[in-house]
């Protein structure tokens, strides 16, 4: 049992996964388990490393960061990824980097104010990065969507 998961771990995956903060006294109410099973489990879930740490979900417009664009990156060579990966992981408007397969090699979401904020986070810190060939752009007009796999019954 110690490393593997039961649905007693995937239902408190489910109800933490909604909202991190939730008390462990309050999912163990939930699943009518004690709170000591709470604890136990997550740390087992964290020691195997799948919880790797809980997170705020920011509603970046609301903080004035009102334009969110996805770049499909070529690469002038697929060996360089890991070093334009690096790089990218320094610009701090960027919020996931993926090595991918298909017509991109690397494909990243981002962040920022404005367009004329995106054209200077574009120009002088993308396409700068050596061993990009070249970008694809992609202004998202509405997210509708965020949530992890519910592993509930």
């Amino acid at each position: 049992m110690k490393n593997k998961l039961d649905q007693v771990d995937f239902d408190i995956l489910s109800i933490l996964t909604q909202d991190a903060q939730t008390p462990y006294t309050e999912v163990a109410k939930k699943l009518i388990i004690s709170p000591g099973t709470v604890h136990a489990r997550m740390r087992k879930m964290r020691d195997m490393g799948l919880v790797t740490g809980a997170t705020l979900n920011l509603d970046y417009a609301v903080m004035g960061w009102k334009f969110t664009v996805f770049l499909g990156i070529y690469l002038t060579e697929n060996t360089r990824y890991k070093q334009v990966i690096q790089h990218l992981m320094q610009v701090k408007e960027v919020v996931k980097v993926h090595h991918v397969t298909g017509k991109y090699d690397v494909f990243i979401k981002l962040h920022t104010k404005d367009s004329i904020h995106y054209r200077e986070i574009y120009q002088n810190s993308i396409l700068t990065i050596k061993g990009i060939k070249g970008v694809e752009s992609f202004i998202s007009v509405e997210q509708n969507l965020t949530r992890h796999i519910d592993f509930s019954i």
